[in-house]
């Protein structure tokens, strides 16, 4: 295999650490640039290394380091931007590619110097060619990062490769501290306490390796005191250990997400050679895993009781050199190198202690079973010879090797459901008894230990091999219940087929109103979706950093499609969409609160007539929820310039409107008074205007009754707005739009309510929100939306305006309605999902079932047959009134042969024969309807 070196290649921090190794494989392989004119080169790269100092040398990097920078700089020269000539940079990059696997090939254990300009003198002599001019006093600015770079590349790679070993070393540590896995290391202090990614990851490791442990268990549990040494002697290293989730989690997450910028930074390179890069970005990487590298360093240390403040202690301090920066993250990964080894060490010798003192204790208990099975034969007098002698009395030879067959195997299956669970106390040669690792450790206690006493090295092989074994424990099997991500579930047949039928009738509704389909990316560029759900924002899901765009996965459907609006030029557009979406809130599933979940979005963009395209929204949500089975529901309904009125009325200053109107929002969940308590004691509002609000947000009820109510009952003067102008335009908006929804018969489920807010920042003018009015299932807000003027101008040229008016379904609360309400009528949500079931009598008659589905299949008719060979007629039908399946079309031989089958209709209880050609127009005479056909069936058998 081959690293490619050449103008537009990349070099990987992997790749890098593969190629330093001098007993590895990998090579390195220039490529030709097709602007650059081949040239010949008689450079002899073999015999130059024999001027190379020995890496032995303390002035000399390492042959590793040496590798890597050698590799580095030629990437960087083969980029044509350092060097002005480009034959000459084809030579310079060739020559030190030949000199690089020349090494590799002698397995040569010489290097460069680690001083930077001592670096370039001596590299300039070897490959024969000046990297600076003869009376220079510094490095080249390229080669002096390139070099800090490589070195830095490598440390970063070993430090990401030990953190990924140091679970699996604390797992030893946790053993041997007697650490309580459920107190420290549970569920419930880590995935729902504090869920830090880093730090879950960790405990679930550390966890599913300690399963069956008899060490990691409640001290109370095990009757004993703490561990074997005393309180004062291993508080520290206990606290430790019990905190190297803290330790491990984020310090593994640092090191890895700065690793990926670390690597882009190798890539880049100067724009010509006139410019220095700036080491800026590069440092603050390195620094970033040098402060992982020193809290792994720090948590290994005191678990292995390591004496701190010893001279020479790395800490993690801020140096602004990225070269020295380098040189500090590699002395300090090789000490982490060193300790997490010693603390290896410590622990197998402890798991080599205790297995040598459980077997002590089992040969004892052996050979007191022993002595009193001696005792009890010797008691009852005879001995063995005689009690055998008395149980097969009066039983033949065969009945006795029949008997003693049986205990055999009886005995073989015990001991090998005893091995399969993972050994214990077993019996060795002479029957001498043996205690494994297992039978005492967890799980991966024992897998690890055992890897480790194989190899205590932390060479990249047994990294590779702990880091396999953590991954494989949680990959499942027996060792781990499989867990589904917090806040998502699964969908089982018969919920799909509710969901299903929910999204039929929304989409069918978005299409009776003419709006048109349109898709787009679940996750969008993180500018994109910040800035745009006021306090909700913290909800937004980051994608993590690779080194590339930062993104995220989109929160709701209307940002996405102001970016759509602004990038496509499609003019006005009544448009639906439906998607998932993804925030990082609190679940409750029992209400329907997920952190994956549908929207189905309508939306109205362009400019039409005032309060139209409002109206057509309002009145979509209430032909979509008065279709849907969820029972009785309401809309309510406010404005956001009238709300921002009255707050302008009451005497909040500007800069608040948004904080308070989040707070006022809370309304429906929470009661004024702590409404009140929390716009006064946390967002700082005198509690007097505090109180003017609290005169206008608690109104709500019938729209004119309220809006006639505001506006003074035609009285002018009696106002409650008084001459705001503001407050004024946004009831007469209010007004038209009443009027048009009593129009087309929907204000019968509006709600005129001063206190809805919609905490959403993009609003501009009328919102609503959707709520169930019935049943005993509470899912908060099923449905929502409003105006939103100037989204979509964010994504355009300054001036331009796309007004939008939209509403939003939430699909997972609907169904939470629909299923409850299903399980409330009929106990159960089992639908058929297939309206006949075909069925045979006798045997070998999977190809006339098979002709009969085709025939129903061809129709459109939704059918099945048993994939058994010979499935019982009883079974079948047994099975077919499980599920609820109306029909059975049946065929027997003599069917078959006369070109019939039988109709079976389970509900009415009748049966009928019918020809093969009649069997289509039968079905249909009952009822049956072709596939996607049974909303148009149902709206003509209304009609009739």
């Amino acid at each position: 295999m081959t690293i490619l070196i050449g103008k537009t290649r990349r070099i990987t921090i992997d790749e890098l650490a593969t190629f330093s190794n001098i007993l590895d494989d990998l090579k390195l392989e220039y490529i030709e640039s097709n602007d650059i004119p081949e040239t010949e080169d008689d450079y002899d790269a073999t015999s130059a290394l024999s001027s190379l100092p020995s890496s032995t040398s303390p002035d000399a990097l390492s042959t590793s380091e040496t590798l890597a920078s050698l590799a580095l700089i030629a990437l960087v020269i083969a980029q044509n931007r350092v060097v002005s000539d480009c034959i000459a940079t084809a030579t310079l990059s060739k020559r030190i590619v030949a000199l690089a696997n020349a090494m590799k090939e002698s397995n040569n254990t010489k290097a460069l110097p680690s001083d930077p300009l001592s670096y370039a003198q001596t590299l300039s002599t070897i490959i024969s060619t000046p990297l600076l001019p003869p009376s220079a006093t510094t490095a080249p600015s390229y080669l002096k990062r390139a070099l800090s770079l490589s070195i830095g590349a490598l440390s970063a790679s070993a430090a990401r490769s030990y953190s990924k070993a140091a679970d699996a070393i604390a797992i030893l540590s946790a053993e041997r501290f007697s650490v309580d896995v459920n107190e420290w290391y549970g569920e419930a202090k880590f995935d729902i306490m504090r869920p830090h990614r880093g730090c879950m990851d960790s405990a679930s490791k550390i966890r599913t390796a300690l399963q069956g442990s008899k060490f990691a268990i409640s001290q109370s549990k095990k009757g004993n005191a703490a561990a074997a040494s005393s309180e004062e002697e291993v508080s520290e290293a206990v606290k430790a250990t019990r905190m190297v989730p803290q330790y491990h989690g984020p310090s593994k997450d640092m090191i890895h997400s700065n690793c990926a910028t670390l690597e882009l930074e190798m890539n880049c390179s100067e724009w010509n050679d006139g410019v220095e890069l700036d080491d800026t970005i590069a440092c603050l990487a390195l620094q970033s895993i040098l402060n992982g590298a020193v809290s792994l360093l720090d948590g290994s240390k005191s678990r292995s009781s390591t004496s701190s403040g010893e001279e020479g202690e790395v800490q993690s301090t801020v140096v602004s050199d990225l070269f020295s920066l380098s040189q500090l993250l590699s002395t300090t990964v090789s000490e982490l190198k060193v300790v997490l080894e010693e603390e290896a060490k410590i622990g197998l010798n402890f798991i080599t202690a205790e297995i040598e003192k459980e077997t002590i204790e089992a040969k004892k208990k052996e050979e007191e079973k022993r002595k009193r099975a001696e005792a009890h034969a010797a008691k009852a007098g005879g001995g063995d010879a005689k009690a055998d002698k008395d149980e097969f009395a009066g039983k033949s030879e065969a009945q006795i090797a029949k008997i003693l067959k049986k205990r055999a195997e009886k005995e073989a299956k015990a001991a090998a459901k005893k091995a399969k669970k993972g050994g214990g106390t077993t019996a060795g040669a002479a029957g001498e008894v043996i205690i494994t690792a297992s039978s005492i450790f967890g799980v991966g206690t024992s897998l690890i230990s055992a890897k480790l006493t194989t190899n205590p090295s932390l060479t990249p092989d047994t990294v590779s091999d702990l880091t396999s074994i953590l991954e494989n424990l949680l990959s499942g099997g027996i060792q781990r219940k499989p867990k589904i991500a917090k806040g998502t579930r699964d969908y089982l047949p018969d919920q799909m087929a509710i969901r299903d039928k929910a999204f039929q009738i929304i989409r069918r509704v978005f299409k009776s109103h003419g709006a048109v389909e349109i898709d787009t990316p679940v996750f969008e560029l993180k500018d994109t979706l910040t800035g745009k759900y006021g306090e909700d924002s913290k909800l937004i899901y980051d994608l993590a950093d690779q080194g590339g765009e930062l993104l995220a996965l989109r929160y709701d459907l209307t940002v996405p499609f102001a970016r759509f609006l602004a990038l496509n030029a499609v003019g006005n557009i009544k448009r639906f969409h439906i998607g998932k979406v993804y925030r990082r809130d609190q679940p409750q599933l029992s209400k329907g609160r997920y952190r994956e979940f549908y929207q189905c979005d309508f939306d109205i963009a362009g400019v039409y007539g005032r309060m139209v395209p409002d109206s057509e929204c309002v009145s979509v949500a209430c032909d979509i929820l008065d279709a849907l089975p969820i029972g009785e529901f309401g809309i309510k309904l406010n404005h956001r310039r009238l709300l921002d009125a009255i707050l302008d009325i009451c005497g909040v200053p500007a800069d608040k409107f948004r904080t308070i109107c989040s707070a006022v929002d809370k309304l429906d969940k929470e009661p004024w008074s702590e409404v009140k308590r929390e716009m006064v004691e946390d967002k700082g509002l005198e509690s007097e205007v505090a109180d003017k609000i609290g005169a206008f947000v608690v109104k709500k009820g019938e729209p004119w009754t309220l809006y006639n109510e505001l506006m003074g009952n035609g009285d002018a003067s009696k106002c409650a707005f008084g001459t705001h102008a503001g407050a004024n335009e946004a009831m007469e908006d209010l007004r038209i739009l009443f009027e048009y929804l009593e129009a087309m018969d929907k204000l019968k489920f509006i709600s005129f309510d001063l206190s809805l807010a919609r905490g959403l920042d993009y609003y501009t003018g009328v919102i609503y929100e959707a709520v169930c009015m019935s049943g005993n299932t509470q899912v908060g807000s099923i449905g929502g939306g409003g105006r939103y003027d100037n989204l979509v101008s964010m994504f355009q040229e300054a001036g331009k305006v796309t007004p939008c008016v939209g509403v939003s379904v939430g699909i997972e609360r609907v169904f939470t309605l629909m299923e409850a309400r299903l399980r409330e009528e009929q106990g159960t949500i089992k639908q058929p999902n297939v309206n006949v079931l075909v069925a045979s009598v006798g045997a070998n008659m999977m190809v006339e079932r098979m002709k009969l589905a085709r025939i129903l299949w061809d129709a459109n008719i939704s059918a099945e047959f048993s994939q058994q060979d010979n499935p019982k007629l009883k079974y079948e039908l047994s099975n077919a009134l499980e599920r609820a399946i109306p029909f059975m079309v049946i065929v027997g031989e003599d069917e078959a042969k006369e070109g019939k089958c039988k109709v079976k209709d389970l509900a009415a209880k009748t049966e009928e024969t019918v020809t093969r050609e009649d069997l289509v127009k039968v079905l249909r005479s009952k009822g049956v309807v072709p596939v996607g056909c049974e909303f148009a069936a149902e709206l003509l058998a209304n009609e009739d």
